[in-house]
């Protein structure tokens, strides 16, 4: 709580509200005190529940979405259970593993004995949801226009998914002469669930067609991106920091938003200033940079042991991986010590004290606390982009590796 009695959220942008809260929180507590403030704002992500609902009728693929998107396969600890005859007699809520405060809920669909129009929202608590997903397997119902109309009053976001789209493809090679192509099949699936959505009303929704079995192929990793976009700033970092990010996509979602953090942490470093960079005329908070960028390591996969599992799924060695791959990143002192020394070294080499030399409204009138802020800000920048493209190569090769290993 600021001395001005008022909150705001983080984003990546300063408002003028923030502005005067900043200033407000400099006269009042000092530096100390915008130290707190920023790092609160940084790790409030971390605190932020995101309840996810999949609803639609038995059958159309809901348990096998909820554990795909949170890593996990039938059967293993944490799993939903995929049984039909299980999984549809109660509200049932799945954590993600890598966080608890988010939360898939499988809800039975609108429209059975037990779970009619009439009492469903009080039944499965609806206004709790952040967003609602709508499965069908086959076609969409006058249930779901109603759960529809319902989910648009409360002014949340819901998405028609069609599932199972790999058994329609093989089907239809199967039940026809010649077989039309992947494409055209494609497109008919989506007309007819277009056409069926008007034809019960909903004519301004775009549908996601998936296959949970084949997450690189349809739509799965465009629906991914849309949930992520719609979200509001705090609940977008939630679901980005922690889902894992394997297609190129989600990796460039993670840096965005992590390239959101970096004024922040820059911030925070222009008040300290705790270690002198020998040689050049400024002084960043090194332990503070070390934890982003291990942050950073963890968000795209690229601690030691993730490149260890990568490297053994590629039938390799760490350093072969490294070597292969010209990976810069990898070959870093992930230490205070490394840091400084790159830092150093980037500094001498692309003259950052040329990009230096503004001033921040908090300490505009410190110089050194100036220069600390664009140079940590500038290396910063220089270290996410390396670690990004590390593992964008890592990602081409896995992808390549799976493609020749499922042609065998």
């Amino acid at each position: 709580m600021m001395a001005s009695g008022k909150k705001v959220e983080y984003n990546n942008e300063r408002t003028e509200e923030e502005e005067a809260l900043l200033d407000d929180v400099f006269k009042t507590k000092g530096f100390e005190g915008i130290q707190k403030y920023i790092k609160e704002g940084l790790d409030k992500w971390r605190e932020t529940e995101l309840h996810i609902a999949v609803t639609g009728k038995s059958g159309a693929g809901k348990s096998t979405f909820i554990n795909v998107i949170r890593g996990l396969k039938t059967g293993e600890d944490g799993a939903a259970d995929t049984d039909v005859e299980e999984c549809t007699k109660t509200v049932q809520s799945y954590t993600h593993p890598k966080n608890k405060k988010i939360v898939f809920w499988d809800l039975p669909g609108v429209g059975t004995k037990k779970f009619n129009r009439e009492k469903y929202s009080d039944q499965v608590k609806l206004a709790t949801y952040d967003f609602f997903l709508i499965f069908s397997s086959q076609r969409f119902f006058d249930d779901d226009e109603w759960l529809a109309n319902k989910i648009k009053q409360m002014g949340k976001k819901f998405y028609f998914v069609r599932t199972k789209v790999s058994r329609e493809i093989d089907d239809e090679e199967n039940g026809r002469t010649v077989a039309r192509g992947r494409d055209v099949i494609l497109e008919k699936i989506r007309k007819n669930c277009l056409k069926n959505l008007e034809e019960i009303g909903i004519s301004d929704s775009f549908v996601y067609l998936i296959d949970s079995f084949k997450t690189d192929d349809f739509d799965f990793n465009k629906l991914q991106s849309c949930l992520i976009e719609d979200l509001p700033q705090l609940k977008r970092e939630v679901i980005v920091f922690s889902i894992i990010g394997k297609t190129d996509d989600m990796m460039s979602q993670k840096k965005k938003e992590l390239e959101k953090r970096i004024p922040r942490i820059s911030l925070i470093s222009a008040v300290t200033s705790a270690i002198p960079v020998p040689g050049i005329n400024t002084a960043v908070d090194f332990f503070l940079m070390k934890n982003e960028v291990d942050f950073y390591r963890d968000q795209f996969g690229l601690t030691k042991d993730a490149i260890n599992r990568s490297a053994q799924m590629l039938g390799m060695r760490e350093e072969e991986l490294r070597k292969d791959l010209k990976m810069r990143g990898l070959f870093m002192d992930y230490t205070v010590k490394g840091l400084m020394a790159l830092c150093q070294t980037i500094a001498i080499t692309e003259a950052v004290e040329e990009v230096a030399k503004f001033m921040l409204p908090i300490v505009g009138s410190i110089a050194a606390g100036a220069i600390s802020y664009k140079s940590t800000q500038y290396w910063m920048k220089k270290i996410l982009e390396g670690l990004y493209q590390d593992a964008l190569k890592i990602n081409k090769m896995m992808s390549m590796h799976s493609a020749k290993s499922s042609s065998v």
